[in-house]
């Protein structure tokens, strides 16, 4: 791999977010085979909305194999500073916007692990997000969240022009994030996307806590705390 697990994590613990090139293109034909066998697509290959299969490792074989890898065991272990386990994941057939939001400003820590089956870009839905707004520490939460929601009114700004990084990736790229971080897509159509979800084996029980909090938001669409 072009990367080092401890580089990743600290990118990770700066920015909130990395981005690994082709660390997943020995899996891509595996992906698409089982992504179509997970979701069928209209015969336009277009879905009126979002369609979301959960718990999949089992059923997709080859992104079982990436969650199991030894650089997401290193990354995961190197960022958590302990062992780690794979709590979700998911197949998306994405549609539209995805708004700003975080997945919820935990004190625990938790990464997703992000694959695309379809090329994106700045103009054609790719995740884009605002450096350093995982840390609560910072200052992230309450306010700053609710003006970057409330981009247009408090603002003055559309989605798509608040400023971010955009992360542009090709099929058999990874992008992993704390999933605090504050994060959209913008301008796209239908995106294929591939998900799973760690966190370091819980160890207190507010971690313990935390942890199952997560386990359960996953399954409710648009779950966003705000401080």
């Amino acid at each position: 791999m072009p990367f080092r697990d401890t580089e990743v994590a600290r990118q990770l613990q700066v920015f909130g977010f990395a981005h690994l090139r082709r660390a997943a293109q020995d899996a891509v034909a595996g992906l698409e085979h089982g992504f179509g066998q997970l979701i069928r697509l209209p015969s336009d290959g277009r879905p009126e909305e979002r369609v979301t299969e959960f718990d999949i490792l089992t059923g997709l074989p080859a992104l079982g194999s990436v969650a199991r890898s030894a650089w997401v065991r290193g990354i995961c272990e190197a960022y958590f500073g302990r062992r780690h386990r794979v709590i979700t994941s998911d197949a998306n057939a994405l549609v539209g916007d995805s708004y700003w939001h975080s997945d919820g400003f935990y004190n625990t820590p938790f990464l997703r692990f992000v694959l695309y089956l379809d090329d994106t870009a700045r103009d054609t839905g790719a995740l884009r997000f605002l450096p350093g707004s995982h840390r609560a520490d910072n200052g992230w939460t309450g306010d700053p969240t609710r003006h970057v929601i409330r981009h247009r009114e408090d603002l003055g700004l559309a989605g798509g022009d608040v400023p971010a990084v955009v992360v542009e990736s090709r099929p058999g790229d990874v992008i992993v994030f704390d999933t605090n971080v504050m994060h959209a897509a913008w301008h796209g159509d239908v995106r294929r996307q591939l998900a799973f979800n760690c966190v370091g084996e819980p160890e207190t029980e507010a971690e313990q806590l935390d942890t199952r909090r997560y386990f359960l938001n996953r399954y409710v669409s648009g779950s966003v705390l705000i401080g």
